[in-house]
């Protein structure tokens, strides 16, 4: 009899049946905190691919390893999803960058 393994909880289950566990347990919301959330669309997934294509490096520290894009001016501040408002940051200098940010510093 061919099994199928439940994603979630690493478990076989026979084929045409239910993870017993998905199906008993509601399953929770997803976080509003996600890709989609805000105005992270299709169209700023593009603009980061072309920031980071033209400037394969980080604008702070110069490392090249796990590049993200960052908006210069905030969305909620009335920035735009447009290449000139978006620069080159390594994960670990945007979220330094966004802490900074969070508690009044500005850069």
């Amino acid at each position: 009899m061919p099994y199928l393994m439940c994603q979630r909880h690493k478990k076989l289950y026979a084929l045409g049946m239910q993870c017993t566990q998905c199906t008993s347990a509601p399953r929770k919301h997803k976080s509003k905190n996600t890709r989609r959330a805000g105005h992270y669309d299709y169209q700023w997934q593009k603009i980061r691919a072309e920031a980071i294509r033209l400037q394969p490096y980080c604008s702070f520290c110069g490392t090249a390893n796990d590049l993200t894009g960052d908006h210069i001016l905030p969305l909620k501040e009335g920035g735009t999803n447009t290449l000139d408002n978006v620069r080159v940051l390594c994960r670990s200098c945007n979220t330094r960058r966004e802490n900074d940010y969070r508690k009044g510093n500005r850069y």
